[in-house]
């Protein structure tokens, strides 16, 4: 790789590992710990999990609308610093409840304008045959991301949780003066570039079924990505250790996501990889359903982990390689969509447990949901359309 490439896969790495990794995911991880020495209730803890849904949501609107120019740097840069700070504010107690529901919102605005604005930059400042690798690469920092929140777990019984907050809050502080100056890098680049206007791309029947089906991936996951510890922790009564070791499982499994997605997409094309990863994450959700064996945990902790990012990647990238010049447009769009099904989806799985459905009913109900969205793409990419892409 050249190494204008390589400084580009390592910006959107750590976009990606701040962004969704670190600001999204240490809630999950922290959870547990955090409402017990925080003295949060359920409920309040799962708003919580809400407010950095709706900020992701309120992020990939702005981001949609901003220009697809240098500016995007600048952008890039306040979101990271903002999120880092979030980190720092959400590490003491005895605040008023409002204080936490406020930084996890900018929590949210952060990531979701990292997640649109650094593939953009990515986009136009690399070649078209680069384009894949370098995106297989930057979207692995998701899973990087959940694994630099699992390194504490093992040790939760031994460190404040004010003191895994601001470790956390040190971590992205190196990744925001690392963007920072990768981003100084591109900023000639981006302003060499003659930026042309998007022309109105027809939006066929094939974009709007893998919108679809990546909305109610965005559903599926819900119950994993906000109560998977909590169920762990207090359905199943598992001990620190096997929560621990869940959850690592999760971050290894993410940090193969990109991989698992380009490996296959290099053998079978995009859409038939999609097919494929969509059907192992329905069957990853549904085992949590079985409880037979503990095994089972293992396997959907780790194939959940592996199956969001190996999605999110290989959808982005199919819609960058067949629209072009329109990817962070239509990008922003199924970001939208993605983050508005997962409010949408929070706030329903959070009154389904206020009325007292189980945590196997609502696995059930992801299960279901996503079966549907998969069986709509697979009708939809059942003849050549698919062959119709570029080959990679």
């Amino acid at each position: 790789m050249s190494p204008n490439n390589i400084r580009l896969s390592l910006f959107l790495c750590l976009s990606m590992c701040l962004g969704i990794g670190i600001l999204r995911f240490s809630y999950t991880a922290l959870l547990p710990s955090t409402r017990e020495a925080f003295d949060w209730s359920s409920s309040f803890a799962s708003l919580l999990g809400s407010a950095n849904l709706l900020g992701y949501l309120m992020g990939a609107f702005v981001a949609m609308r901003l220009p697809q120019n240098k500016s995007m740097t600048l952008y890039i840069q306040i979101a990271a610093l903002a999120g880092m700070f979030s980190l720092m504010c959400c590490a003491f107690a005895n605040f008023p409840q409002a204080w936490y529901i406020f930084w996890r919102v900018v929590s949210g605005i952060s990531g979701g304008l990292l997640m649109i604005l650094s593939p953009s930059v990515v986009a136009q400042c690399c070649d078209i045959q680069d384009r894949f690798k370098i995106n297989f690469i930057g979207f692995s920092g998701i899973g990087l991301g959940v694994l630099i929140a699992t390194l504490f777990l093992p040790y939760l019984d031994q460190i404040s949780i004010q003191t895994a907050w601001l470790i956390l809050c040190g971590f992205a502080l190196i990744i925001c003066g690392c963007l920072s100056l990768l981003l100084q890098q591109f900023k000639h680049y981006l302003s060499a570039q003659t930026v042309q206007s998007v022309p109105k791309t027809p939006l066929n029947a094939l974009f709007y079924s893998l919108m679809i089906v990546y909305a109610c991936s965005a559903f599926a996951y819900i119950p994993h990505s906000l109560f998977w510890i909590d169920y762990l922790s207090h359905e199943l009564g598992l001990t620190l250790f096997w929560i621990n070791f869940n959850w690592i499982l999760y971050g290894v499994g993410s940090a193969l996501g990109a991989f698992a997605a380009y490996s296959l997409a290099r053998k079978f094309g995009n859409f038939t990889s999609l097919k494929i990863l969509y059907s192992l994450y329905i069957l990853a959700i549904f085992i949590t359903t079985l409880n037979t064996s503990q095994l089972l945990t293992f396997a959907s902790s780790f194939f959940t982990g592996m199956l969001n990012p190996a999605v999110v990647f290989l959808t982005s990238y199919t819609i960058l390689q067949l629209y072009g010049l329109a990817y962070k447009k239509l990008w922003s769009i199924a970001t939208l969509c993605f983050a508005s099904v997962q409010l949408i989806g929070g706030l329903s799985f959070s009154a389904l447990q206020h009325f007292g459905v189980t945590y196997h009913q609502q696995f059930i109900l992801a299960t279901v949901v996503l079966l549907l969205g998969t069986l709509q793409l697979a009708w939809y990419t059942r003849s050549d359309q698919g062959q119709k892409m570029k080959e990679i």
